[in-house]
């Protein structure tokens, strides 16, 4: 029989944060930021069991309440010109998914992107999902929520408001991780550095033994098929 299972039980043993290894993933090494800060003194000592997540349009880690930290996004489609005189009297269909969508009427004065996005949200269907904003000029329209189980299509009676066949886009999620080592951002002479860290990406966590775990990473890793104890 291959021991390599026990091997693996037997390196989960000494981990608080991890009740058991069903389910569990590893994911990459990640770089933490030569400026990462635990929530435990030291704050140059990174402990095993921090949540953390890549920073917003980098490459490195740094611990999940840091506020450089990379944050998951909505669902947002752009029209493809400002709203004019053409686009009275039209209709809009927003979907969450395919086949579930509804309709808002644009009344006759709905001539400029400002008439537009205060006509689309003062619809209260509308503004229970989706919010409107102007963009340098053109009607923005995304999901109240973020993350990437988060969809929106949009399609107008006016094919040149947001193509024929409508804009549709997904959310994303930020990259967080859970960190299996300890490991310092500081050299022997004191110098912060970039270091290596091993990661987990799915587990079964026990979540009082986490550190850093705001409700976005839960729900990211929760996604991802995480369970918390």
């Amino acid at each position: 029989m291959s021991q390599l299972p026990g091997l693996t039980i037997r390196s989960l043993e000494h981990r608080r944060y991890v009740i058991n290894h069903h389910p569990l993933v590893h994911g990459p090494d990640a770089i933490l930021d030569r400026q990462a800060r635990s929530p435990r003194a030291p704050v140059h000592r990174v402990l095993e069991g921090t949540v953390i997540v890549r920073v917003q349009g980098g490459y490195a880690f740094v611990d999940a309440t840091d506020p450089r930290g990379a944050r998951c996004a909505p669902a947002e489609v752009v029209a493809l010109q400002p709203a004019d005189a053409a686009w009275a009297n039209t209709q809009l269909t927003l979907s969450l998914s395919a086949g579930l969508g509804f309709v808002v009427p644009l009344d006759a004065q709905a001539t400029t992107t400002a008439a537009v996005v205060d006509q689309l949200n003062r619809n209260l269907l509308f503004v229970t999902h989706f919010l409107a904003s102007d963009q340098g000029g053109v009607i923005r329209i995304r999901t109240r929520e973020a993350g990437a189980h988060k969809h929106v299509l949009v399609e107008s009676s006016l094919p040149a408001a947001f193509g024929p066949s409508g804009a549709a886009a997904a959310g994303t999620d930020a990259d967080y991780r859970v960190t299996v080592a300890t490991v310092e951002v500081r050299d022997l002479e004191g110098n912060p550095i970039e270091v290596l860290v091993p990661t987990l990406l799915v587990a079964n966590f026990d979540e009082s033994e986490l550190l850093s775990l705001t409700p976005e990473a839960r729900a990211v890793l929760s996604r991802r098929g995480s369970y918390f104890g």
